[in-house]
């Protein structure tokens, strides 16, 4: 993969400009062409791989060039005279991850803490090749010979005193086992004046180099390549100008505390605050990307590729679980050497779009003479009250994100038992494996192992392209799954908007109330507050929602604000806690988002059922097979009874399809009115009893693990497709499969799959209030008085 790019948004209205930026990497040009996507399925038993050339100003030949992502996230202060000190002491708590790495670990080397070092000269701590905490000065290293425990609190401090030369270095673990070696204190004198370069205070990396080659120029500051990324969190850093006393070390722990009186607190005393060069106190700010100083110059730090915050510190109680009630608990910033905000490269070609152009899927095609070939997704959203249909299909971008980059194909140990087969690799897994700079999804680790909460799409996202086949499927997910219903709209001959969820969530109901139906994609897990807001305002005051997959409202996101200056939906962010589907948990007290303040985990656990949405919910997942729906005897309610017209009663629905061979499979929900879904919900058809022992009840629906949890016996485990009626005559229509909208491009679209969302779309995106349903169904209903359909009986 020698050509990557991304755009610098998702949504891009009529008349606004779209940036792009390409690395070549090798050619030395590349051919650029706007295309509109139709379908990004190569699979020869459907419609196959369909693109639109679109005349644009930009489509021509374009010298490459390659750009790189600097990787790994650090803070940073520009060099000052205060930190050209002779003396000093440096202090910190560190809670190392990976303080040592095995010889076969794809990167090992020392790690910078708190530096203003490079090419020996300077000073700072460091954890050492070894994994044992080093002071260096200029060429000098001083280190304890004490190896780190890793996932555990440390506290670490050295001074050095110009006028005798004489260095102590100390390493105390905050827990001490019964068997642990005392590590005492080291001393030594070293006769040496630092020599001081005109670099940045690094936190959590050191200075490599200042170069002014191309490539460094996406590095912050440009120019400056930082090295040494840590792996692991850092509490409280500190530089005095002075070799402190021990006491004084220990009264430094608590930092400046400026406008010390004596009704407030106690700081350092007079004397000591003299010698303070920064303090900074990483629970100040916990929701920004500014390192803040409490010290007297006031050195904020900037941070670099967005570390995570809003974890326990060392002082963390176990009391307070929202940082926001204990912030100086929250001291603590985990950094990564694979986190990522921002590949800051320069924009290789800017296209106004047309004023009178559709709202579409779109991307920016790439390609070479010699067959490398990179698509840049982005779609064109009309402006609010320029709508150009009355239907809009929603992109759920944030899901999206939450999957940029995954590496599970190549990561998770379990992937051929948890698919039934060995995953088959695309060249993105490949080069994402060997590039971790390009950052991982939500559904990874970081190279620490601790998970990643934090997804950006200022960056290639390599698992947002057509073409590509999820391991888990072998088959489109997410984006070019997606495109099987835009292939079949296209088909279909329906007039129809784009806009993405990101918009919803900034723009509200706003985004939605001149539409007369929304229809999601296939996928819509991820979702924020604001956006579950707005579809419920839209379907309560009578719009109409078409619900095409599975797995929806499921995990809490949020876009921090701090990148709200680059433009809307930077960087998502998602915590998993206690329940839900996961392949990493948070710890304790690290559920509380670090951009928003909010509760993360699942909607469900906010007390937001995803049932109450769409009248549906998740209840299982397998990825071996898909199977299809009966329609049950609820079908043959006047209330719904139209949406089959065409279909016989008994006729296999979706026995066919483009992913896992059928329309019920991958992921699927049911109805349950215990848990949200209206009681006047009516279950049309369902794929109860259809399913094999690789499909399993989600984790949240059951107390403790037992036999009968799978596809073959559990009545948990199926797909309900499903409607009701909401105020206003509203609406909505839920598929509940993954796998639903492969079926639609079927036999070029003549399937009865496509005649069921055809009959519901029509009536759906008919002007007015739908009809009412008959007199006799406005009744009083029992959330406890519906039948699940896996146990009622068909007519």
């Amino acid at each position: 993969m020698r050509l990557t790019g991304y755009a610098d948004k998702f949504g891009v209205h009529p008349g606004d400009t779209v940036k792009f930026y390409v690395n070549c990497d090798g050619p030395a040009e590349y051919a650029a062409e706007v295309v509109q996507m139709i379908n990004g399925d190569t699979n020869p038993r459907g419609p196959g791989f369909i693109e639109k050339p679109i005349a644009a100003d930009v489509n021509k030949t374009y010298a490459g060039r390659k750009q790189i992502i600097h990787g790994g996230s650090y803070g940073f202060v520009p060099d000052a005279k205060p930190f050209q000190v002779e003396s000093f002491t440096l202090q910190c708590w560190i809670w190392p991850t990976t303080p040592k790495t095995h010889p076969r670990y794809w990167k090992h080397g020392a790690q910078g803490l708190v530096t203003k070092w490079s090419k020996d000269k300077g000073y700072g701590l460091f954890i050492n090749e070894d994994g044992f905490v080093e002071l260096r000065i200029n060429e000098h290293k001083i280190t304890t010979g004490a190896p780190i425990r890793d996932h555990a609190w440390h506290f670490i401090a050295a001074t050095f005193d110009a006028a005798t030369g004489d260095v102590t270095l100390y390493h105390e673990p905050q827990v001490v086992y019964a068997l642990d070696p005392v590590i005492e204190p080291v001393t030594a004198t070293i006769a040496a004046k630092i020599e001081h370069s005109p670099i940045p205070v690094a936190i959590a990396a050191y200075v490599d180099t200042l170069s002014d080659d191309p490539l460094a120029q996406s590095s912050l500051p440009a120019g400056v390549v930082f090295t040494g990324k840590y792996n692991g969190k850092i509490d409280s850093p500190r530089i005095c100008k002075k070799a402190l006393s021990r006491f004084e070390i220990e009264q430094m722990k608590g930092g400046a505390q400026p406008g010390l009186t004596e009704r407030r607190n106690s700081g350092p005393t007079g004397a000591l605050s003299e010698v303070i060069v920064a303090a900074w106190d990483f629970w100040d700010g916990i929701d920004t990307i500014v390192a803040k100083d409490n010290g007297p110059y006031r050195f904020d730090a900037r941070l670099v590729n967005c570390p995570t915050r809003a974890l326990t510190g060392y002082n963390w109680a176990g009391q307070n679980f929202d940082w926001k009630h204990a912030p100086k608990e929250y001291g603590a910033i985990h950094f990564h050497d694979d986190d990522v905000d921002d590949a800051r490269w320069s924009a290789d070609i800017e296209w106004t779009v047309p004023a009178e152009i559709k709202s579409r899927f779109y991307a920016l095609k790439l390609t070479t003479s010699e067959g490398d070939e990179d698509y840049i997704p982005f779609w064109i959203v009309p402006k609010i009250g320029e709508e150009q249909s009355k239907i809009a299909v929603m992109v759920p971008t944030i899901s999206y994100m939450a999957y940029a980059n995954e590496h599970v194909a190549c990561n998770a140990g379990g992937a051929e038992l948890f698919i039934y087969r060995v995953p088959i690799m695309q060249h993105q897994n490949m080069f994402l494996a060997e590039h971790r700079e390009y950052g991982g999804s939500i559904y990874d680790t970081h190279t620490d192992g601790s998970g990643i909460c934090l997804s950006s799409r200022l960056r290639p996202i390599l698992s947002i392209r057509p073409k590509y086949d999820h391991f888990l499927a072998q088959a489109p997910w997410q984006y070019p799954a997606d495109l099987h219903l835009i292939y079949w709209l296209e088909t279909m001959g329906y007039e129809y908007d784009v806009i993405t969820d990101e918009d919803v969530t900034y723009d509200g109901i706003a985004r939605l109330e001149n539409y007369n139906v929304v229809i999601t994609g296939s996928h819509p897990e991820h979702n924020s507050g604001t956006q579950l807001d707005a579809l419920h305002n839209y379907t309560q005051r009578g719009g109409r929602l078409m619900y095409m997959g599975a797995d929806a409202w499921y995990w809490v996101h949020s876009f921090h604000p701090a990148y709200d200056d680059l433009g809307r939906g930077v960087v998502t962010e998602m915590r998993r806690c206690e329940s839900g589907i996961r392949t990493w948990r948070a710890d304790p007290g690290e559920y509380y988002h670090q951009g928003t303040g909010e509760l993360g985990g699942m909607w469900r656990y906010r007390g937001r059922y995803l049932h109450s949405v769409a009248g549906v919910g998740m209840s299982s997942e397998g990825f071996d097979i898909s199977s299809y729906f009966s329609r049950t005897s609820e079908s043959l309610d006047p209330r719904v009874s139209w949406a089959f017209e065409g279909i016989d009663y008994d006729e296999k629905l979706g026995n066919f399809g483009l992913v896992g061979g059928g329309a019920a499979g991958l992921e699927l929900d049911i109805v349950d009115t215990m848990l949200g879904s209206p009681p006047h919900t009516l279950a049309v058809a369902t794929s109860a009893g259809r399913h094999t022992e690789a499909y399993l009840l989600v984790m949240e629906d059951f107390g403790f693990n037992q036999q009968g949890l799978d596809g073959t016996t559990h009545p948990r485990v199926r797909g309900d497709i499903a409607y009701h009626e909401t105020p206003n005559g509203g609406a909505a229509f839920s598929f509940s499969s993954i796998a639903f909208c492969g079926s639609l491009p079927w036999n070029e679209c003549k399937n009865n799959i496509s005649t069921l969302v055809g009959n519901v779309l029509n009536r759906f995106m008919a002007d007015g209030p739908l009809p009412p349903p008959p007199a006799d169904a406005i009744k009083h209903r029992g959330r406890a008085d519906y039948e699940s359909p896996a146990l009622a009986s068909r007519a």
